[in-house]
């Protein structure tokens, strides 16, 4: 063999074993925080029954349904970063001791996904508190990820992961409801967990009369919408009236709109609102139904303020992730100016509703 070949060849097998150690390597990165340490909180909640895009659960003990809900973790396998914002998850469930925890998108990002999935589904169960998601624009975005209906699949999979792959003929991954009972069967609450996506597509932007030619967020799309109301009128048929919470990652197309001339009512705005870029009918679906109180939402890392639009609270979360953007990335600000956090919602057996923003550091 020619000693030419013989180099070609020796550099081909030490880019292979390369690349197979970077592989290897980057897909062993997960979730630092030891799961194993983790003790169960006491809850009196149980599954009434399910199918394939809703699952109703009741609480056996009288008063508040508490429901815990986080947004924007960015877990990404950085492991001081993923460390901080694991622990402070799990301080403010085993303080609050929720009902129900609900995850508002971009949990696990960057590439290589599937290990920090698994690792963040498994200290909800080690938790022992029930849980769903809906999902981020940047889940499955990396190299070698688990792509956004694969990580649905995995979650679903779960015994206290509510989440329900939804039907195959509506748009996204994961659009379901959450039917909340009281202890003597009545219906308390109900929340819509809808996928809003990543970008639009040319197809997408040619549907819904988009012409820019830059990325424009994508959202609730038509058969979402058809979705909502055909539940909603069944909901509605079977137990009456109700009350209902819709969660979402990308917000909707009206909230900067309405921020610059609705109801504000509390937070601040410090980045521009990158909302959605069409509107399917949401909005008014949620209107001419007349049960919606709020849409929560995540997706801006630096906002979390509320504003009331006809009735309807449309409403950032508390962002709770540390390794992406934030107050100390983009301002430069002192810790107690940090607004990671949660946001608690304390549900009454009618139906109605308190929220409370909680803030890590301040």
């Amino acid at each position: 063999m020619k000693k030419g070949i013989k180099i070609i060849l020796a550099v081909l097998l030490v880019g292979i074993i390369g690349f197979g150690g970077f592989i290897l390597y980057q897909s062993s990165k997960g979730i630092s925080y030891d799961i194993s340490s983790v003790e169960k909180i006491e809850n009196d909640v149980e599954i009434i029954k399910e199918d394939e895009d809703s699952v109703t659960i009741r609480k056996n003990s009288d008063g508040d349904f508490k429901v815990l809900m986080f947004t924007d973790t960015h877990l990404k396998g950085d492991k001081e970063l993923d460390n901080i914002t694991v622990s402070y998850m799990v301080e403010n469930i085993k303080e609050q001791n929720p009902d129900l925890v609900i995850l508002g998108g971009d949990n696990v990002t960057y590439g290589f996904n599937k290990k920090r999935n698994t690792q963040l589904a498994e200290l909800f169960e080690s938790l022992g508190v029930y849980w769903a998601t809906v999902l981020g624009n940047h889940e499955g975005d990396g190299f070698m990820s688990y792509d956004r209906e694969n990580v649905i699949k995995l979650f679903s999979t779960y015994e206290h992961c509510l989440v329900k792959e939804g039907k195959e003929d509506v748009d996204g991954h994961g659009n379901c409801t959450i039917n909340i009972l009281n202890s003597d069967g009545t219906l308390r609450e109900v929340f819509f967990l809808m996928d809003t996506g990543d970008y639009m597509t040319a197809e997408s932007k040619a549907e819904y009369g988009v012409t820019d030619e830059d990325e424009v967020y994508d959202g609730v799309k038509t058969s979402q919408v058809n979705w909502y109301k055909e539940k909603h009128d069944a909901l509605e048929a079977e137990y009456g009236k109700f009350k209902s919470v819709t969660v979402v990652h990308i917000p909707l197309y009206q909230t900067e709109k309405e921020y610059a001339e609705g109801d504000f009512l509390y937070g601040e705005k410090r980045e521009g609102v990158c909302e959605s870029g069409f509107d399917a009918g949401l909005f008014d679906a949620m209107k001419e139904k007349g049960s919606a109180q709020a849409v929560y939402f995540g997706h801006d890392h630096l906002n979390n303020f509320g504003v009331m639009c006809d009735g309807i609270l449309l409403s950032y979360m508390q962002p709770s992730g540390y390794g992406a953007y934030n107050m100390q990335t983009k301002f430069d600000a002192p810790e107690n100016e940090w607004i990671q956090g949660c946001t608690l919602l304390n549900i009454a057996e009618d139906g109605t509703y308190t929220a409370e923003r909680i803030f890590n550091h301040q």
